[in-house]
């Protein structure tokens, strides 16, 4: 009695076939690169968000779209999504703010130009630190109730925290 199976027949060679197909598909779902890394960007707002001085922080990242909440980060990019909680805040996603010449003050801040220099600038003539401070306050409580969206990014995080009518405020943008 012989147990081989024979090569010609022709159901050896559909089970080839299957196999092939199986293991190619396997092989072409993996992913092509690691997902970003979430907690290194929020150990870097963190660490913004925890000093007592100004400062300033910037990430470079392997994202392709980040969701910044006030007290949450999430990266997503080919090779996954992570979530990363934030130990200190809440922070302020520049992003978030409503009004638009608030937000352009915001985002000059969060590039490094000090407060006085930015309300200084006459574009910038009808704005007071109370009102920035109260466009940050709106704009965290948007953020919280209406949840973070998924944005486009640069590759980078920036962090810059800034004094605005006596409060430590932290912003985040790309």
């Amino acid at each position: 009695m012989e147990f081989e199976a024979p090569v010609d027949a022709w159901y050896v060679w559909f089970g080839v076939a299957v196999a092939s197909l199986a293991i190619t598909g396997v092989a072409l779902s993996l992913p092509t690169q690691p997902p970003p890394d979430a907690a290194q960007a929020a150990n870097a707002i963190d660490r913004v968000a925890g000093s007592t001085q100004v400062a300033t922080a910037t990430v470079n990242h392997a994202a392709e779209e980040v969701r910044l909440g006030t007290s949450r980060i999430s990266m997503r990019n080919d090779g996954g999504t992570v979530h990363a909680t934030l130990a200190f805040g809440p922070v302020t996603p520049v992003t978030a703010v409503g009004d638009a010449t608030a937000r352009h003050a915001l985002q000059s801040m969060l590039h490094g130009t000090p407060p006085a220099e930015v309300l200084g600038r006459t574009s910038f003539d009808a704005l007071t630190e109370s009102e920035l401070q109260q466009a940050v306050a709106s704009a965290r409580e948007r953020r919280r109730n209406r949840g973070p969206q998924w944005r486009q990014t640069s590759g980078r995080l920036r962090v810059h925290s800034v004094h605005l009518d006596g409060e430590l405020v932290v912003l985040v943008g790309s």
